[in-house]
C-alpha cells in the first residue's frame, strides 16, 4: 500500500471529527507521523479505552465509567429537579457554575430537520417514565438557544405538559445562537437562577 493511500485514508478518518476540515486533518496526520511509536500506541490505547470503559448512565444518559453516573448516585443532589441538556458536554458547562444541585437528563442530540432528526430521535423515554411516576417535581429545559435547541424545547414542553410537573425554560440571558458549552460561567449561572415557567 502506498504512502499517499494510507495517508489519505487517515486524513479522511480524521476529517470525520467535529470541527476538523481537510487541512486540519492533514496537519494532525503529519503530527502523528512525527510522534514516537510508543506515543502513537498510547494515544490509540486511550481512544480505545473510551469505548471500552465509558458508557451512558442507565438513568440520565450522561457518560460514566459505572452503570450509574456520579451525579445520579450522589445522595446530596436534589433528585426532584432535572435539568435537560442536549449533550454530556453541557453538563460540564453547567457544573462549572456551581449554581445547580439537581440531576440531569441528556438527550444525546437535538431536533434537526436539515439532518432529518425528529423528536422520535431524542432519548426522552426514561425522562417521560420518571415524570409519569412522579419522581420529578421540576424540569429545567436547558437546550441551546439556536433553532434546533428551540425546536427541541418546544417538543419537550409538548411531551411533558400532560404530567403534573413544573416545566421551566432556561432564562434567555444567553445570546441567541450560542451553544451552552461556550457560555461563560457567570452568564450560565444567572440564566439557571432566573429560569422561567413555561
Amino acid at each position: 500500500m502506498s504512502f499517499s493511500r494510507i495517508f489519505n485514508e487517515l486524513v479522511k478518518s480524521l476529517s470525520c471529527l467535529p470541527g476538523v476540515g481537510r487541512r486540519s486533518a492533514e496537519r494532525m496526520a503529519f503530527h502523528l507521523l512525527k510522534m514516537k511509536p510508543e506515543e502513537v500506541k498510547s494515544l490509540a490505547s486511550k481512544m480505545q479505552d473510551i469505548h471500552n470503559h465509558i458508557k451512558p448512565c442507565r438513568i440520565c444518559n450522561n457518560f460514566s465509567t459505572n452503570e450509574i453516573c456520579s451525579i445520579c448516585s450522589d445522595p446530596k443532589r436534589d433528585k426532584d429537579i432535572v435539568c435537560v441538556v442536549e449533550e454530556p458536554k453541557d453538563i460540564m458547562a453547567i457544573e462549572k457554575t456551581y449554581g445547580f444541585n439537581g440531576v440531569y437528563h441528556v438527550l444525546l442530540g437535538s431536533i434537526s430537520p436539515i439532518e432529518g432528526i425528529g423528536g422520535e430521535g431524542l432519548n426522552i423515554g426514561k425522562l417521560v417514565e420518571r415524570t409519569a411516576r412522579r419522581e420529578i417535581n421540576e424540569i429545567i429545559i436547558s437546550t441551546d438557544s439556536d433553532n434546533e435547541g428551540e425546536l427541541t424545547a418546544q417538543f419537550l414542553i409538548q411531551k411533558l405538559s400532560p404530567y403534573k410537573v413544573k416545566i421551566y425554560r432556561i432564562a434567555m440571558g444567553i445570546p441567541l445562537g450560542t451553544q451552552i458549552e461556550y457560555i461563560d460561567s457567570a452568564t450560565l449561572g444567572k440564566a439557571l437562577l432566573e429560569r422561567k415557567l413555561v
